[in-house]
């Protein structure tokens, strides 16, 4: 492939590709087997345009919980992210929402309450509390969980917005390309923007935040007699600025 065709593929005009980015933005924190089951999209081939948008700059990866997983750079912060992927787990939404409707609750009385060994309590709290859902408290022997700055963040809604240096962020990257993009619509968790592409039918990549929502993550870590060190939190930019 010459560099001239290579040039007019990158980006977002190939339509897998414009897939999968867009895909990334709806679903931030999705693991690369998502991906694949989600586009039917053969393995080597998802890797191969996932590395393209990487070096690209338009998204980025860390591992959490021992997973890798994929989000768009600039759409919201490494944080809200993180607090995405943490709450996948049916478990640790439970937990959180729980924590939201009990301020002030320890662990025993989570377990309890949930019908969860005490050790699953333990081990999702400490993920939640690491993505900054929840804040702990100590009263002599006995930890309480109060719901953290993200976790309120969350809440309010504040994390589940699209903003206006995304919306530049997307368009200078497109412009690079020679392209010519235009946002025909627009609100605070809602952008829709055509592409209108040298010789080429005009694209429109539309991203819908309208709902933050939590897929059932059916392998959860952490539960009952599985449980295991959460692995340290490595952040890897697939490129630098």
């Amino acid at each position: 492939m010459s560099p001239a065709k290579e040039k007019r593929m990158s980006l977002l005009m190939h339509p897998l590709r414009r897939n999968i980015y867009k895909l990334i933005c709806e679903s931030p924190g999705a693991y690369f087997f998502e991906l694949a089951s989600e586009l039917s999209a053969p393995h080597g081939t998802l890797s191969w345009h996932l590395k393209m948008l990487g070096r690209a700059g338009l998204i980025q990866t860390m591992k959490f919980g021992g997973k890798r997983i994929y989000y768009p750079k600039v759409l919201r912060s490494a944080q809200a992210e993180t607090a995405y992927v943490a709450l996948k787990s049916g478990t640790a939404r439970n937990i959180f929402e729980y924590i939201t409707n009990n301020e002030g609750c320890h662990q025993l009385e989570i377990a309890e309450s949930l019908g969860i060994h005490h050790d699953t309590v333990r081990w999702h709290a400490s993920k939640l509390r690491k993505a900054g859902l929840i804040d702990v408290m100590r009263e002599g022997r006995r930890i309480r969980y109060y719901v953290g700055e993200i976790g309120q963040n969350l809440l309010e809604g504040a994390l589940n917005l699209i903003t206006e240096s995304f919306i530049r962020f997307l368009c200078e990257k497109l412009e690079e390309d020679c392209l010519h993009p235009e946002v025909t619509e627009k609100d605070r968790n809602h952008v829709t923007i055509r592409i209108q592409c040298p010789r080429s039918q005009d694209i429109e990549l539309s991203i819908n935040l309208e709902t933050w929502s939590f897929s059932e993550d059916e392998d959860e870590d952490g539960d009952d007699g599985d449980i295991e060190e959460e692995e340290e939190e490595e952040v890897e930019t697939l490129v630098s600025q």
